[in-house]
């Protein structure tokens, strides 16, 4: 066996608190390998483990809880790749959402007016469609951003 590490050695290695490492036990992300003298201590399973775990949490965009679910076991049910089709179609909303500011910003930027709010094609057109759009919303409903 490799190299046992404490949990301070462990949360200052992967950035975390060894608070965070104490609440991955409990929802049952990370379990230490071994206990000494009433302290934690994480192996080479216990930290590739919680190597997958921040990979799934800063790449994947996880929540910490979805992530105890898919690590719980294969699941014949599906809900696994369900979850995961849901996250994608979340990223692709939020994708869309950053490409169309990019866009605004573009031409705000590129804009051949002095003052692109005063006067611009362009940016008058869009708002005039917002106008319309929020001017249709019948009283008492809430018009959802676009």
């Amino acid at each position: 066996m490799s190299e046992v590490l404490s949990i301070g050695e462990v949360a200052r290695r992967f950035g975390l608190r060894a608070s965070a490492l104490r609440y991955y036990e409990d929802i049952g992300l990370v379990r230490p390998s071994a206990r000494r003298a009433g302290q934690r201590h994480y192996g080479d399973a216990a930290l590739r483990r919680l190597a997958l775990v921040q990979l799934l949490r800063h790449r994947g965009r996880l929540s910490l809880r979805d992530i105890a679910g898919l690590l719980a076991g294969p699941s014949d049910d599906g809900r696994a790749r369900r979850l995961i089709a849901e996250r994608i179609e979340a990223l692709n909303e939020h994708i869309r959402v950053a490409e169309e500011a990019r866009a605004c910003l573009q031409h705000l930027l590129s804009c051949p007016r002095a003052d692109p709010f005063d006067g611009c094609p362009v940016l008058a057109a869009e708002v005039d469609r917002r106008l319309a759009r929020a001017a249709a919303v019948p009283r008492g409903l809430a018009l959802k951003p676009a």
